[in-house]
């Protein structure tokens, strides 16, 4: 079999999906049997290892819009429901649907123009799937997906453990509050700034892609605050500062409206640490019965959840982070390839 997958989205690294991509290739390359050739459609700039038993297809500009000058595969999967370059009409079409935050995200003109593309791309599909039942419950609300088979392979997360990784310089030496996110609307982060005053003597680090329109709202919450010289916009962070901020927070705060899956919380998990998390979306499907949720953005409300968590937590500390990892580990790369693999095989029978 040869088996194509696009991870273009690897352009950009710093993003979910970006992650998401780079790791899949990984994976797939560990667990992919003789019989499966993998070849994989990469954005020009980018380098990755040259793996004998792999193909490292740089994208072409017309790829994009003319199928044919594609490279032929048995089987084309599509790691996002919007693929930048198209499959070869000969392909069978593997489409992955992250998430319809458009729905949200997006004025109402646009969300329609999102939803006719993503339904010719579902419709172009041998086979969808979702990462998420949530995600997959807002595809069929949306889209007609017919008698084509709509499959839930929940995202494979890993926290690559870095010992070596050092406290960053900009870090104030207080307790502190970890949250990471794209600085937009629906992440529902400016929930955050108030509760901070109910926690005077903690920092915040808001980390992730901060420049954008939401970002500046955010900054100008933070001047006004009571708590500003304690609530720290890094941008997007590295690896190492990410573990770092990972293995040292006090929990991990997430509010977002909108989640196809979440994978930052399951990051989180995996280093022991309690979860905060609105109530919407796929989060409850994440964080289960491990995790603390928020059913209100008032700050004195949202305040008082946090304190009983981390309250609970101090009653065991190690029997709770040991409770959180394992849980966490279900989310594991193996259980996610594994099934695409079987996926890839059936498609072909």
């Amino acid at each position: 079999m040869k088996l194509l997958v696009d991870i273009y989205k690897t352009n950009d690294l710093y993003s979910g999906l970006g992650q998401y991509s780079l790791y899949f290739a990984n994976e797939l390359l560990k667990y992919c049997p003789s019989s499966i050739r993998p070849a994989f459609l990469i954005p020009p700039g980018l380098h990755l290892p040259r793996y004998p038993e792999a193909d490292w297809i740089r994208a072409g500009f017309w790829q994009r819009y003319i199928p044919r000058f594609s490279p032929k595969a048995d089987i084309w999967h599509s790691l996002h429901q919007f693929p930048s370059h198209l499959p070869h009409p000969s392909s069978k079409l593997i489409l992955t649907v992250h998430d319809l935050n458009f729905l949200i995200d997006k004025t109402p003109a646009k969300a329609a123009r999102y939803l006719k593309k993503l339904q010719e791309n579902v419709n172009m599909a041998s086979a969808v799937t979702v990462i998420s039942d949530y995600t997959g419950k807002v595809l069929k609300e949306h889209i007609d997906t017919g008698s084509k088979q709509v499959l839930t392979i929940h995202d494979g997360v890993a926290l690559e453990k870095r010992p070596d990784s050092e406290k960053p310089g900009w870090m104030p030496g207080n307790p502190f509050f970890f949250s990471l996110s794209v600085f937009k609307e629906s992440k529902n982060i400016h929930t955050l700034i108030p509760l901070m005053e109910h926690f005077p003597d903690h920092a915040l680090v808001l980390a992730g892609n901060n420049r954008s329109s939401y970002g500046e709202r955010i900054r100008e919450m933070i001047k006004a605050s009571g708590n500003k010289n304690n609530i720290i916009l890094p941008g997007p962070v590295n690896e190492d500062e990410k573990y770092w901020l990972y293995r040292n927070c006090r929990a991990f705060l997430f509010p977002s409206l909108a989640e196809g899956f979440g994978l930052p919380v399951i990051e989180a998990m995996l280093a022991g640490k309690q979860v905060f998390l609105s109530r919407s979306a796929s989060l409850p499907e994440v964080g289960g019965v491990i995790a603390f949720y928020w059913d209100s953005f008032d700050a004195s409300e949202m305040a008082a959840v946090l304190r009983n968590g981390i309250e609970l937590r101090e009653n065991d500390p190690v029997g709770s982070a040991k409770v959180t990892m394992e849980y966490a580990s279900r989310f594991n790369w193996e259980n996610c390839i594994m099934k695409f693999l079987e996926l890839y095989q059936t498609i072909l029978a």
